[in-house]
């Protein structure tokens, strides 16, 4: 009761006087009180003090908010309320502590705030100790250059598939961040290949200078199957009678989906290509990349994005030319993270990669 008395009384006495400058001295003697007692007090305490704060906070200067930020941030249970208010600031000296400390923000606030703040503060967000795909997928889609190399750098980010595949994407002319997402603990083999197969050659000899045997042993094998595959990669064909033929099923979706299932079980590519670039409405030379790639995950992010079911998305794998290469456990890998992959996702992924070639 002593404690609720004497912040109450802080309180009373600052908003009755009404000078910025007793608000700040109250302001600060109140979250000294609190940071040096902080695991001593309840909960009810805690809201006690966070109605405090958030009063006394209301029209004082940047400098002490900046300072009750710092000060807050890294404290387990502190005011919840006031370190939202912290974190939505628009100053980002103000909210950068809380940004990228403070436990007491949630995965959802984490998720509302990338999607609506700064890149500023997408870049303090992105320095956190821990962040989920949930947030790391919003801050690979809105974020910088600086944000995607803060995320990459992060040890302790975890990313879905898709903004894995996204932070690749923006790093294909980015040497700095292909070396970062390379050298990534996380990333799956087959983007880990994708990653090489885009990256320069000064960024491919500084990751065999710095792996381990085993690794650089890796890294060498899939530079002569990249090296191999580039050797013997299809020249673009015309595909002029194969829009023809694709044209003249007409707008109806459903039925170009069942004919792009003929195209894949009889083999016939130039149709399927033509038929896959205008479900998507995406450039053909961009279809066939994807569909003569060793790596299928960009098929895979393509076919979804137009909500192809597995049984069409399975045959359009097999009539690829390299199919008979592929390996059950591969089929089965794609089939699971096919899956996994939403068509929001998926789209997202697509809408990416599409501005990303027309900036290159």
């Amino acid at each position: 009761m002593r404690v609720s008395t004497v912040i109450i009384d802080e309180l009373e006495s600052a908003l009755k006087v009404g000078s910025t400058d007793r608000r700040i001295s109250v302001l600060r003697r109140i979250t000294d009180l609190f940071v040096n007692n902080a695991a001593n007090f309840s909960a009810e305490q805690v809201t006690l003090f966070d109605d405090v704060m958030g009063r006394l906070a209301c029209e004082i200067e940047n400098r002490a908010m900046v300072e009750l930020s710092g000060r807050l941030a890294e404290i387990p249970n502190a005011p919840a309320g006031i370190i939202r208010r912290l974190a939505w600031d628009d100053v980002v000296e103000v909210s950068a502590p809380v940004l990228a400390k403070s436990d007491r923000l949630s995965d959802g606030d984490l998720v509302e705030l990338a999607q609506a703040k700064s890149q500023a503060h997408l870049a303090q967000i992105a320095t956190r100790p821990a962040l989920n795909s949930a947030v790391t997928d919003v801050l690979v889609e809105r974020g910088n250059n600086e944000v995607a190399n803060r995320l990459a750098s992060n040890a302790g980010a975890q990313f879905s598939e898709t903004g894995l595949w996204q932070l690749i994407l923006r790093a294909d002319g980015d040497d700095k961040l292909s070396e970062k997402v390379a050298s990534r603990a996380d990333i799956p083999p087959h983007l880990f290949r994708q990653i090489l197969s885009q990256a320069t050659d000064k960024v491919r000899e500084k990751l065999l200078a710095s792996a381990q045997p085993d690794t650089r042993r890796t890294i060498e094998k899939i530079l002569a199957d990249i090296s191999v595959q580039f050797r013997t990669a299809v020249v673009s064909r015309d595909y002029g009678e194969a829009q023809r033929t694709v044209r003249s099923l007409g707008q109806d979706t459903e039925r170009v989906k069942t004919e792009l299932l003929t195209f894949a079980r009889y083999k016939r590519l130039p149709e399927l290509i033509a038929a896959l670039s205008a479900l998507a409405a995406v450039p053909i030379e961009l279809v066939e990349q994807l569909v003569l790639d060793n790596n299928i995950f960009g098929l895979l992010v393509l076919c979804k994005a137009v909500a192809l079911d597995w049984t069409i998305m399975h045959a359009v794998i097999l009539a690829r030319p390299i199919a008979q290469e592929l390996q059950s456990s591969e089929l089965d890998e794609a089939y699971a993270t096919y899956l996994k992959l939403s068509v929001s996702s998926a789209q997202r992924a697509l809408r990416f990669w599409l501005v990303r070639r027309k900036v290159a």
